[in-house]
């Protein structure tokens, strides 16, 4: 079967890797220990710097800008952490000498040095590569199940299925669960993916995603509820519009809630996906249970919003009401 893993794609997988992590050692020894050092350096101040970048951009846009930091936080890191590491590169490539520019004992220390900076350096290329792979096979299998519920075969997305099966083959055996447990995210990230699309496709399926507990909790806050609520949003979502989406005072106000935030952390998504992944059960007598009787979001926030009139006002609206002459 194509979606199967392949002993001789990971075996090729490994060789690559290996052929890499040489390259890496040898590169290492050329530039030497200083260099290797400060290589190793770099990475380390990118991932800072980057980090940092993003969540001061994300802190000043929430004060200045009418736009929620959404999409800019992701940016500025990553332009931050890739200037850091290119800025620190071509700094040492300037100060510092390679291990050729060196004679005796110390052309040798300076080589040794560089060469397990190299293979420290590859070995963390090697690691991300891991997760690479794995998103990259996660994103596959979306994009196979998209392509089933819009009723096309499988076969016609030839690089979806290239990148399924190398995953697999990554994953096979021993050394497949090995290389599971060095992978910096947990499996179920990428599991999830491939449910997300699944409770997507089926509308049965999302309307018992939105009845899980949790779920009810988050649409029960009043800032999800005029989200729900906003008829230029769902507009939008129709139209596959992402602009009014980033503009809209509703979703500013949800971007900056720490409530509403600290409820988003906690929410267990596996635990949610696999509740709206299990077939409900229905009653002996064939009809539905009176829980499924109003699933769409939509309903339960205006629900919700009318069930806090207070009862003096219900009332009085009652009694309002004009009586027919007899």
């Amino acid at each position: 079967m194509l979606l199967d893993g392949s002993p001789e794609w990971q075996r090729y997988i490994f060789i690559a890797a290996t052929i890499f992590l040489i390259w890496e050692v040898w590169r290492g020894w050329r530039l030497g220990a200083v260099r290797g050092l400060l290589r190793l350096a770099a990475l380390f101040c990118a991932w800072i710097g980057g980090s940092t970048a993003a969540g001061a951009t994300g802190t000043i846009g929430a004060f200045f800008s009418k736009v929620p930091p959404l999409i800019a936080p992701g940016v500025a890191g990553l332009t931050v952490g890739i200037g850091i590491y290119i800025g620190i590169s071509l700094l040492a490539g300037l100060l510092f000498k390679k291990t050729e520019h060196h004679k005796g004992v110390v052309r040798w220390g300076f080589g040794l040095g560089g060469a397990v900076c190299g293979f420290i350096f590859g070995l963390l290329f090697l690691w991300a590569g891991i997760t690479l792979i794995r998103g990259l096979g996660a994103c596959g299998e979306l994009r196979i199940m998209q392509a089933r519920n819009e009723g096309r075969s499988a076969g016609t997305e030839k690089a979806a299925l290239f990148l399924i099966k190398l995953k697999e083959s990554l994953e096979l055996g021993t050394t497949g669960k090995s290389l599971k447990r060095a992978d910096p995210l947990p499996a179920a990230f990428y599991d999830n993916i491939v449910k997300i699309s699944m409770v997507a496709g089926d509308q049965q399926a999302l309307e018992r995603f939105c009845q899980y507990p949790e779920t009810l909790k988050i649409i029960a806050n009043p800032k999800v509820a005029a989200i729900i609520q906003d008829p230029a949003l769902e507009k939008a979502a129709e139209k596959k519009n992402i602009l009014p989406l980033l503009q809209n005072k509703n979703v500013q106000a949800a971007a900056n809630d720490p409530r509403l935030l600290e409820q988003l952390k906690a929410f267990d998504l596996t635990a949610a996906l696999d509740f709206a992944l299990t077939p409900e059960v229905k009653p002996a007598n064939g009809s539905p249970s009176a829980a499924s009787s109003q699933r769409s979001p939509r309903k339960q926030a205006r629900a919700k919003s009318i069930s806090t009139i207070p009862p003096a006002k219900a009332s009085s609206k009652t009694s309002e009401t004009p009586s027919k002459p007899n």
